[in-house]
């Protein structure tokens, strides 16, 4: 979750700076007014945009430019330079531009440029299909359905989830939503009156039982057909279950959604120890969660050290330190 970035930093772009410091295919981190907004050269053009991104509050200014573009260095986010667009998940919003104008080897800052809608872009020559279904309801499902609206596509979309949510964004339910630091509202992906809005026919809870591929139908578990022109499968990965005597029990829980992160949440408030089967990003991200709620945390693994196949020695035994000191054992 981005933090507040308090008072502005870096010069008064407004009041302008030196062409010089601004060399070609640099990066300037200024603000205008109470916003922060970087500044991008590239040979005679200079861009000012949103310095944050809009996924969860990147510093841009130490992403990468990659032509007109600009990569987010968390998670690799990408807008353009020219129009703030945000053209690459995971994210969905674009930066706010600027007007820029150069006098006498200073460049100046203006007012900030309305938004115009997104061009779409050049797709081919091929037929546009009618109707699209997209089984599965995660970012993945969503990122699809929300670019094809936004490059006005005009034809049917239907999203299959067999979850009960609305698109969440799965990171985030290991970390300060189950902390107990982030809202509820802070989860979903969209509100629910962006699908309607944008004509998404999302159906929930809707278990795909098959494709028949010769009809062009998708079958689901109640029997139920939904046709399609063209399909697009994302439906991500599902969590390792364990077949072990006691997993079924009402209290061991695996972390895949919504519900689940909820149900787990629910057992915190009265839990004293929790044990989280599993070393690596989410069982770590989950037990310094835990350890936040004050709760006797306990990590088992197979490794010696967490996450050494892919941080290495040094890297785990430095992530189990910090682990440790916060509280957390490890079996």
């Amino acid at each position: 979750m981005a933090e507040g970035h308090g008072k502005p930093s870096g010069p008064d772009l407004v009041e302008g700076i030196a062409l010089s410091d601004l060399p070609d295919g640099g990066k300037l981190l200024g603000h205008c007014g109470d916003e922060q907004v970087l500044l991008v050269r590239r040979g005679a053009e200079i861009f000012a945009i949103g310095a944050t991104c809009t996924h969860y509050g990147g510093p841009l200014v130490d992403g990468l430019v990659v032509e007109d573009t600009v990569r987010c260095p968390w998670h690799h986010a990408c807008f353009d330079l020219r129009t703030g667009e945000a053209l690459r998940a995971p994210a969905f919003s674009p930066l706010a531009c600027w007007s820029v104008e150069q006098r006498d080897d200073r460049i100046f800052v203006g007012e900030k440029r309305k938004r115009t809608a997104a061009k779409p872009r050049n797709g081919g020559s091929g037929q546009v299909p009618e109707k699209i279904v997209i089984v599965g309801g995660g970012a993945a499902g969503f990122a699809a359905a929300e670019t094809l609206r936004r490059e006005h596509y005009q034809g049917s979309i239907v999203m299959l989830s067999n979850d009960e949510a609305p698109p969440v964004d799965r990171p985030n339910l290991s970390k300060d939503y189950l902390a107990g630091k982030a809202p509820e509202d802070w989860i979903p992906l969209r509100r629910e009156s962006f699908y309607s809005k944008n004509d998404i026919d999302l159906r929930l809870n809707a278990d795909v039982a098959s494709i028949d591929a010769r009809s062009r139908e998708v079958v689901l578990a109640d029997g139920a057909r939904t046709a399609y022109d063209k399909l697009l499968l994302a439906t991500g990965a599902e969590p390792v279950r364990l077949t072990i005597q006691g997993a079924d029990q009402p209290h061991v829980h695996t972390l895949r959604s919504f519900a689940d992160c909820k149900a787990i949440i629910e057992r915190a408030t009265t839990a004293r120890r929790a044990v989280v089967l599993g070393a690596s990003f989410i069982g770590l991200e989950v037990a310094a969660a835990l350890r936040s709620r004050e709760i006797e945390v306990h990590v088992v693994a197979p490794e010696k050290r967490p996450m050494e196949r892919i941080m290495g020695p040094q890297m785990a035994d430095f992530i189990r330190i910090l682990h440790e000191e916060n509280g957390v054992v490890f079996h």
